[in-house]
């Protein structure tokens, strides 16, 4: 948990005493490789702070797994969950699978409402945490629109390059919106 005290004093300074409020609701888990966290249609009842892996949120197309679209990517040291979901406790449209070994230090959003009720502190990161998931969305509808496959790819490669080597090619080509084909003669194209 001490990571996670750290990424919360580093990036929102918060005082002690609200860390030992947020620590004593924080639970760990952890997930295998291809195993589902969070089935399309379900509603999603955990924040989550991934401290170790990366996920794959993912939109069904129909019951095959390999024509599934791969909707986004979280890597490590980030907050992570079906945000529509588990705001408006609705189900959630897509899905959430770990891709690599995962442990998430998490939250339900029952204990997240009584930890922004007795902080001083907490609400504002809970905001800013959702803003900047929104930013990341909004920046990767920007680059849809803006960018080539090609530049999208090495923009996805300087965010994190030793991770994404974890991630099967038909996930990142799903991802960029083109086929395993097409990212083959991009990568062919860089390397």
């Amino acid at each position: 948990m001490d990571e996670v005290y750290l990424y919360l004093q580093t990036h929102f300074d918060i005082p002690y005493e609200d860390w030992e409020i947020i620590a004593s609701k924080m639970f760990v888990q952890q997930f295998k490789k291809k195993e589902i966290i969070l089935h399309p249609g379900d509603q999603e009842d955990h924040l989550s702070f991934l401290s170790k892996g990366v996920l794959r949120f993912f939109i069904p197309t129909d019951e095959n797994k390999e024509t599934d679209i791969t909707y986004d990517f979280m890597f490590e040291k980030k907050f992570a969950c079906a945000d529509e979901s588990f705001i408006t406790r609705t189900p959630s449209i897509y899905g959430v699978e770990a891709l690599t070994n995962v442990l998430l230090y998490r939250f339900t959003y029952q204990d997240l409402q009584d930890i922004y009720k007795r902080t001083k502190n907490a609400e504002r990161i809970g905001r800013i945490a959702h803003q900047n998931m929104f930013l990341e969305r909004s920046q990767r509808l920007y680059s849809f629109l803006k960018y080539s496959a090609k530049d999208r790819y090495q923009n996805l490669f300087k965010e994190n390059s030793i991770l994404i080597k974890q991630i099967p090619q038909k996930y990142i080509a799903s991802y960029l919106g083109i086929t395993p084909q097409a990212l083959s003669r991009i990568k062919r194209q860089i390397y």
